[in-house]
């Protein structure tokens, strides 16, 4: 499953740096998408088989969860706005980079318009929320059914930007653990329900971004189509399946992505979804004993939450490296590079503190 995430992670990198030997692999919404599924199978995993007995407090979850993603997002929003600093200092006031949008709308805004954008900046929750939002003329925010007709464009007072995604992952932790232990019959009558929600809206006119993309009633389908791969894990758990078979099978999950952009079927988007799922399971079941396999997967949020910034600090500063291999081969690069290092002086420390937690309250 390591090389699955890591493969996504760098999908949505080369979505912001263009193709990659003419490769866009799975496009950033659909490699953000099966992350969800990804989620939604590993919560469904621990909550049923690690979260029980003297686990099972919900805290516990939580802050573990917390735990596990906001040390490297802290690391990472310092140091955008370190070099946001940098970048305005060395222009004399003139360039904020990332920060440019507060300094030029903070002295008109609210407080109660700044106070939102700072907390959800510092603590993520509510980032996706803030694409249903608008700023006015007189500093006020108000909601919007298309923020891409307002000016300013609210997410561009998201400092990392892609973390909104996190957000909406931390929405589902909330509810998952009163979930994703239900029932097969009432898993699908909860996907039936979104499904439904996604195609009223779309008879309403409201099928474009965010609506599509990151209102969470409608993405909520997602992390349930991982549930029902751990369900399907579960089923086939004690079974023997030759290697070679799940080899296969992850080979081809992995070429249906690096591929997808070449593929000309109507509807390929589901299909990929329904055998993304479905091989899910059989991949887990292979590589879930894999020290190096899990070492990999471990890069993969690192990766995602780092490489704008990796961005931000080569555009239109490239070193000669850049010009020699060109700026997408050095953004992923620098960002594996700075991803294991985020992972062995942060997450590894944090991950130790989460193992010492579950083992102080198994002990009481």
């Amino acid at each position: 499953m390591g090389v699955i995430r890591v493969v996504l992670a760098l999908s949505v990198v080369i979505t912001h740096v263009g193709p990659i030997f003419g490769f866009s692999l799975l496009g950033g919404p659909t490699a953000v998408e099966s992350f969800y599924i990804i989620s939604g199978f590993y919560m469904s995993l621990i909550l049923n088989e690690k979260y029980i007995g003297k686990n099972g407090s919900y805290k516990l979850f939580l802050s573990n969860r917390l735990l596990r993603l906001f040390p490297i997002y802290w690391f990472v929003l310092l140091m955008v706005i370190i070099v946001s600093l940098v970048f305005a200092l060395h222009s004399h006031g003139s360039y904020w980079s990332r920060l440019q949008p507060f300094a030029d709308y903070g002295q008109s805004m609210r407080f109660s318009s700044i106070s939102l954008l700072c907390f959800t900046n510092l603590f993520l929750i509510g980032q996706d929320l803030v694409l249903f939002l608008g700023l006015n003329s007189t500093g006020h925010l108000f909601f919007t059914a298309n923020f891409w007709n307002t000016s300013p464009l609210l997410y561009t007072f998201l400092l990392v930007p892609q973390a909104w995604t996190i957000g909406l992952e931390i929405t589902f932790y909330l509810i998952a653990p009163f979930l994703v232990r239900r029932r097969l019959n009432f898993i699908i009558l909860i996907i039936c329900i979104s499904l439904a929600i996604r195609i009223l809206l779309n008879s309403k006119g409201l099928s474009n971004d965010p609506w599509n993309y990151r209102f969470f009633p409608n993405e909520i389908v997602f992390f349930l189509f991982g549930n029902l791969g751990y369900k399907i894990y579960k089923k086939f758990e004690k079974v023997d399946i030759k290697r070679a078979y799940l080899f296969i099978v992850l080979i081809s999950v992995l070429a249906l992505i690096l591929f997808f952009d070449l593929i000309n079927l109507p509807g390929k988007i589901y299909l990929f979804f329904g055998i993304f799922s479905l091989a899910l399971p059989f991949i887990f079941k292979m590589s879930k004993s894999s020290k190096i396999d899990s070492a990999i997967g471990d890069l993969s949020y690192p990766i995602y939450i780092s490489h704008t910034i990796i961005i931000t600090i080569l555009k239109g500063r490239l070193p000669g490296i850049v010009r020699i291999l060109g700026e997408g081969i050095t953004v992923i690069l620098i960002t594996i590079l700075f991803s294991i290092l985020l992972n062995k002086f942060i997450a590894k420390p944090m991950e130790g503190l989460r193992q010492r937690r579950l083992v102080k309250l198994v002990s009481k």
